[in-house]
């Protein structure tokens, strides 16, 4: 009975998890968010030409606050665009490409702030529905972003994506999938 009632809590837990993830984007408990202007407004890019920037931004709708994140946001291979560099705005480790970490000066800040800013230059056209999702940086094969939070605890939100060349005929609500195993899904059960 007992692991009954453990596996009807996980596949309930899995089902409000879907839900959550499949809402339309802007992700509010994703900490990190995407956009295609400076103000942070805008998560998609129509027609992109020249050279682009890519707004980086702790999320408006993230209110728990952290101290410090840890993400990547490389560029998508459905983006025909090359990376010419970035700037940020508090102390980084690292770089958007290849994973960096965020130090929000020693104190907790909540959304809207900016950043980084990340630039391309534009090689040619992009497909309709390009993804550029904020991807995991520590946690590979994880499909979440972590941070430390306002009592220095280790934590961890959704994540977000800005959409090259939207299409409301074409597009879907793509969530990346996390590969596990039964035994990951028993242990987060484990007493």
């Amino acid at each position: 009975m007992c692991k009954m009632l453990v596996f009807t809590g996980v596949v309930l837990g899995m089902l409000v998890l879907g839900a959550a993830q499949t809402t339309a984007n802007p992700v509010p408990w994703a900490p990190v968010r995407l956009y295609a202007d400076a103000a942070g407004s805008t998560y998609w890019i129509h027609d992109p030409e020249g050279t682009v920037s890519i707004y980086v931004f702790l999320n408006a709708g993230f209110s728990t606050g952290a101290t410090e994140l840890f993400f990547a946001a490389p560029k998508p291979s459905c983006f025909n665009a090359v990376y010419v560099g970035e700037t940020h705005d508090f102390t980084t480790s690292g770089d958007s490409q290849t994973g960096m970490y965020v130090f929000l000066g020693g104190e907790c800040l909540s959304g809207p702030r900016r950043l980084a800013v990340i630039t391309y230059e534009i090689l040619g056209a992009t497909p309709e529905c390009c993804y550029y999702w904020v991807q995991p940086y520590v946690t590979p094969g994880s499909d979440v972003i972590g941070y430390f939070d306002c009592s220095g605890s280790l934590s961890y939100g959704g994540r977000a994506y800005l959409l090259i060349n939207p299409s409301e005929s074409v597009c879907i609500e793509v969530v990346p999938a996390e590969t596990s195993t039964w035994g990951k899904v028993k242990s987060l059960y484990a007493q």
